[in-house]
């Protein structure tokens, strides 16, 4: 081979090389570059979804934890000043045994006091020298004889600490006094900052006006102005979740809700760098991963597109049946994906099929034998043969769901009139009920609420639990499946009983697993309640089974109802 031969070649093998390079390695990296991009954004989003519904759930929490100390305190105020009179309560020494009683329930309780209408401290027992005083024009004593009950926000006072009361008003037929109790600061601000969420988490609680209640650890003290208080968003109605940077310029995650009835505002919040700290992680490791991966790649690619290089310039039917293997070997793959799933997906539209072609074969033979054709009957033919097509329609659905690499698509919620729903359904095994001599019943509310959730899954639900009911109920006579429909808070609860055979109890716990059935060989594959199981729980409900041998099953679906707003 003379010098220039040489040179085409070489030339040839360098631009082959590179083109296999390019087209190896870029169309990999932009999907990996977009498959890294596409997990990371979201892991992220919902890893701060997350978070934030954690946070919320905290909150919540801890919210009704605060708001049941504080009404179980005033529940105990007000039990004392009923269940003793005024003179009882200022006589020697009673008011002592009464706090005593009220630090026995609760330690919350930090002293006890008596005043009469004019606001005068009639009768005390604490660590301060408050008996006398006159209390009139304090802001409490003016709000609790407006309203019966108040919580003040922390205040001095005469003992100049800061401490906050829960005072309550007693009538009786010619008087009017009260009682006031001081909340243990120090137990409060326990209570209050019990929460831990991670190593940076904290809950404090503020005024309206933006004056702490509570201590904050990260820096806040009683009665100071909390200088973030304006970035706290607020809902009555709940809990509000949010990121905000604080004064500092800290990053903060935030759930605040507001307490009743003092008005004041729980904060739970974590430093955003601790709560994401999973996603940063996510980011180095991803980004390790890459280098190392893709620099091995590289380096691979580079072998590999060398030897094939050599092959290709060598020899171009190589390649071709190269290309060819590759071709048939992607076929072979997306048979295989197509392939997954398919025999237990669709067995109930087959099921539906072929009991309404035993129907339409059944009238069919009717009018063969020389019978008069009705309406009745020529509705019922038509009535398979649309139901036919519709599960025609829903076998479509289900093979072109396999395309994409045997991926199930996100269930399809609608609204659904179980009202009309349910008796659709029972229609469609009715007459399979009738030639095995089974009794369908069905009752239902007379407002049944809508449901939002995906017709074809429910349905499969509802035929599955009938046809096993059916099958439990064949050669016993008087059978009968009843099915009930009501509404329960909220959620709605589908029964489907049957007087059949029932379920050994030994096996009862068994029946949801896949594979496991309780029907002869070759008649069940122990897919169909597994199957369901998992239909249910996607749809957010939950199906239960009550079972007797030889008194018969009952089957409970609960599915939620939308939430309203």
């Amino acid at each position: 081979m003379d010098a220039k031969a040489k040179d085409r070649d070489r030339q040839r093998f360098k631009g082959i090389r590179r083109m296999i390079l390019v087209r190896v390695l870029l169309l990999p990296f932009i999907i990996v570059t977009v498959v890294f991009g596409t997990v990371v954004y979201y892991f992220g989003t919902n890893l701060q979804s997350r978070v934030a519904s954690e946070l919320v759930r905290i909150a919540e929490g801890h919210r009704r934890l605060i708001e049941q100390f504080l009404e179980e305190r005033v529940a105990n105020l007000k039990f004392a000043s009923v269940s003793y009179r005024l003179d009882e309560l200022r006589s020697d020494g009673f008011l002592a045994v009464v706090l005593r009683n009220l630090q026995g329930n609760s330690r919350g309780f930090f002293d006890l006091g008596v005043f009469d209408e004019q606001g005068n401290h009639v009768a005390y027992v604490g660590s301060y020298d408050l008996e006398g005083k006159n209390y009139a024009h304090a802001e409490w004593f003016r709000a609790v004889e407006k309203k019966g009950v108040y919580i003040s926000d922390v205040f001095l006072g005469y003992r100049k600490f800061p401490h906050f009361i829960i005072a309550v008003k007693r009538e009786e037929k010619h008087s009017t006094w009260y009682v006031r109790a001081t909340i243990d600061t120090q137990f409060f601000n326990d209570l209050v900052e019990s929460v831990r969420v991670g190593k940076t988490g904290e809950a404090y609680i503020i005024t309206q006006a933006g004056t702490f209640q509570t201590r904050r650890r990260s820096g806040g003290a009683l009665m100071e102005a909390d200088p973030d208080h304006r970035l706290y968003e607020s809902d009555d109605s709940g809990i509000v979740s949010f990121v905000a940077d604080d004064s500092t310029g800290c990053r903060y995650v935030n759930a605040t809700g507001r307490l009743d009835p003092t008005g004041w505002l729980l904060v739970v919040r974590q430093e955003a760098r601790e709560a994401y700290a999973p996603l940063y992680r996510v980011w180095v490791i991803g980004i390790v991963i890459i280098l190392a991966g893709g620099g091995l790649v590289v380096l691979m690619a580079f072998v590999l597109a060398s030897s094939q290089a050599r092959q290709l310039v060598l020899s171009d039917r190589e390649k071709r049946q190269l290309g060819n293997q590759l071709i048939m070997a992607g076929k072979f793959a997306e048979l295989g994906e197509m392939s997954v799933g398919i025999a237990h997906e669709i067995n109930n539209p087959l099921q539906v099929m072929k009991a309404e072609q035993t129907l339409m074969t059944d009238i069919l033979n009717e009018i063969k034998t020389g019978e008069v054709v009705d309406k009745a009957n020529i509705g019922m033919v038509l009535d398979s043969v649309s139901q036919i097509a519709i599960q025609i329609d829903r076998c479509k659905q289900i093979t072109q769901g396999l395309l994409s690499f045997a991926r199930k698509t996100d269930a399809v919620s609608k609204t659904i009139d179980l009202a009309s729903f349910i008796p659709e359904v029972i229609r469609m095994v009715e007459q399979k009920a009738k030639l095995e001599n089974v009794r369908i019943s069905y009752e239902s509310d007379p407002e049944l609420p809508e449901l939002s959730s995906d017709p074809s899954q429910l349905q499969q639900v509802m035929l599955n639990l009938l046809n096993n009911a059916l099958y439990a109920l064949k050669k016993k006579e008087n059978g009968e499946i009843r099915i009930s429909a009501r509404r329960e808070d909220d959620s709605v609860k589908i029964c489907v009983a049957d007087n059949g055979c029932g379920i050994d109890p030994k096996v009862v716990d068994k029946i949801f697993l896949p594979f496991f059935t309780t029907k002869p060989v070759g008649q069940g594959t122990g897919l169909g309640l597994s199957t369901i199981y998992g239909i249910v729980e996607r749809l957010g409900g939950q199906i239960l089974v009550n079972s007797e041998e030889t008194v018969g099953s009952v089957f409970t679906v609960r599915l939620p109802l939308p939430v309203k707003g």
